[in-house]
């Protein structure tokens, strides 16, 4: 790939060496030609001519020596290395050698007016394209002097022959005139190539760079024919539907290919968010035609991933919100706290009797609630931002279940990593917030539906996404269908003494360490929530 004004002229002077090489192959056979068509034509007697008129013997020796070197020249360009022309000196001592050869020629025939001043002529326009600079100027100047010393000559050797300077001067000036005009079009034939490889290096380089921002952007991009198959497609259309973003797609899922053939028929239809795996993000997608007006042919798909969008937008609201929830939380702790110091007060008085007395302390318990709600959504408008690290999901899954298992006997929790060295990026204190959420929960379903307390901490790597992910399984009834759609919403609880913030909080902790966090029912009936991290080495800020 040419990407400098260096490389550019090299590549120059490689193209006018290859061109000079072709073009003095052909002159050398036009020589031979020539060579011999004057050997045939001083040899024939059915047409008279001027060649060889004042001196014949010379012009058949000359004429001779000629023919001979132009075939030994042939010969030996065919076997000489390409390098050795990298110079022009060969070039430059062959076309001097014509002008010299067929000057005398010229001189044993007459003249300028034997005609063979022409092939003079072919020889210098041959010089000013094989021979550049000041070198093709000194072939037509040779060529001048040489024909102008000829007739001189020829005035003084051969006094009774007519001498013609006037012609010979114009062949001068024809010498000079086409050498100059030749140079002046090689010359512009030279600076349009440099301009045009300058702006072939400059379409690459800009190719090459939007090359490397297609791929880098986050956004997927697929480029289709009209029979949708693939022409180009980055790594993060790869990810997000789910295929290997290391490899080259080579067909479209299915549902997508049914969603493009669908916008072709309405171009105005837009399509759902939908999903393509249960382990792929939820995306959207968009199709833009390569030329306007015309679905049939190439399309461009645009794959966005909704999780994200919805993400930003809900960080928006909850920034608000935050402020919204912490404001009012402050002003109800404090009406809370003195209604809960006053059932307390209430209860020790001993002119109670047992109804009272069951109705202060239903009303110190739903006092605890709602601290307990204040407290979570004080929580999140004092959140911390995530400082994502990398850690070895194995040994904190060992940590964690150390630390818990040492607090609350009798809960049995299981771990089983493969392979045992994968990693994640996560913030090490919310990752433990998320895993004690999620444990809590169903160590407490598995225990009211088997009467054990148990969950299952199973972690990998996917194969297709290659990003780590953690199960939490439980022994649990699982989910209804109907409440699964409902489960990460805010205060949503399946129980009468949740706060419904739990789950919520857990996923909120998850995406802002752009890892996921999904509900799915276990093969064995129980309840499994999956987190899948975000690729410990593609992590981004």
């Amino acid at each position: 790939m040419i990407t400098h004004r260096a490389e550019i002229l090299v590549e120059i002077e490689r193209r006018r060496l290859d061109l000079n090489l072709a073009l003095l192959k052909v002159y050398n056979y036009y020589r031979v030609l020539v060579g011999l068509s004057l050997l045939a034509v001083i040899s024939q007697t059915f047409i008279e001519t001027r060649l060889g008129a004042l001196l014949p013997g010379v012009f058949v020796w000359v004429a001779v020596g000629y023919t001979t070197i132009n075939l030994a020249s042939a010969v030996v360009l065919q076997l000489v290395p390409r390098g050795f022309f990298s110079h022009q000196y060969i070039s430059f001592s062959l076309v001097l050698y014509d002008v010299l050869a067929l000057t005398w020629l010229m001189y044993a025939s007459g003249g300028v007016s034997s005609g063979l001043g022409a092939l003079i002529l072919v020889a210098v326009a041959t010089g000013a394209i094989i021979v550049t600079g000041r070198a093709a100027a000194l072939v037509a100047a040779f060529a001048s002097i040489s024909v102008l010393y000829e007739e001189f000559y020829l005035s003084l050797s051969a006094p009774h022959l007519h001498d013609d300077y006037f012609q010979a001067g114009v062949l001068g000036i024809l010498y000079f005139a086409f050498s100059l005009a030749i140079q002046n079009l090689s010359t512009r034939l030279r600076q349009n190539d440099v301009r045009a490889l300058t702006q072939a290096a400059e379409l690459a380089d800009l190719e090459r760079v939007n090359r490397i921002i297609v791929q880098r952007m986050r956004t997927g991009i697929i480029l289709v024919d009209g029979d949708s198959n693939i022409r180009m497609s980055n790594q993060s259309a790869r990810t997000l539907i789910g295929a290997n973003p290391d490899e080259e797609l080579r067909a479209l899922p299915k549902e997508l290919i049914e969603r493009l053939d669908a916008w072709r028929n309405n171009v105005y239809l837009r399509s759902p968010p939908f999903q393509l795996e249960t382990t792929a993000p939820e995306i959207r997608t968009n199709f833009l035609p390569v030329r306007t007006q015309d679905p049939e042919g190439d399309v461009t798909i645009f794959i966005e991933d909704t999780g994200e969008i919805q993400q930003q937008a809900q960080q928006l609201k909850l920034a608000s919100l935050g402020r919204l929830s912490a404001g009012i939380a402050h002003e109800i702790r404090n009406p809370l706290g003195a209604i809960s110091h006053a059932s307390q007060l209430l209860s020790e008085s001993p002119n109670l009797d047992q109804g009272d007395q069951r109705l202060t302390d239903i009303i110190y318990d739903h006092c605890l609630r709602m601290n307990d709600v204040i407290e979570n959504v004080l929580e999140m408008s004092r959140r911390a931002p995530a400082t994502p690290v990398r850690l070895k999901l194995r040994e904190q899954l060992r940590e964690f279940n150390n630390a818990y298992t040492n607090a609350n006997h009798g809960a049995e929790i299981e771990i089983d990593v493969e392979p045992q060295d994968t990693e994640i990026r996560m913030d090490p204190s919310q990752f433990h917030q998320v895993l004690t959420n999620l444990v809590q929960n169903g160590l407490r379903y598995s225990e009211e539906h088997s009467q054990c307390s148990y969950v299952r901490l199973q972690g990998g790597v996917d194969a297709i996404s290659e990003r780590p992910y953690l199960n939490i399984i439980d022994r649990g009834p699982g989910v209804d269908e109907a409440k699964v759609a409902n489960l990460f919403e805010p205060f949503f609880t399946t129980e009468a003494s949740g706060t419904g913030l739990g789950l919520y909080i857990s996923r909120e902790l998850c995406e802002s360490n752009q890892a996921r966090l999904s509900y799915s029912r276990h093969d064995d009936g129980g309840s499994c929530f999956r987190i899948i991290f975000a690729h410990p080495d593609r992590i981004t800020l």
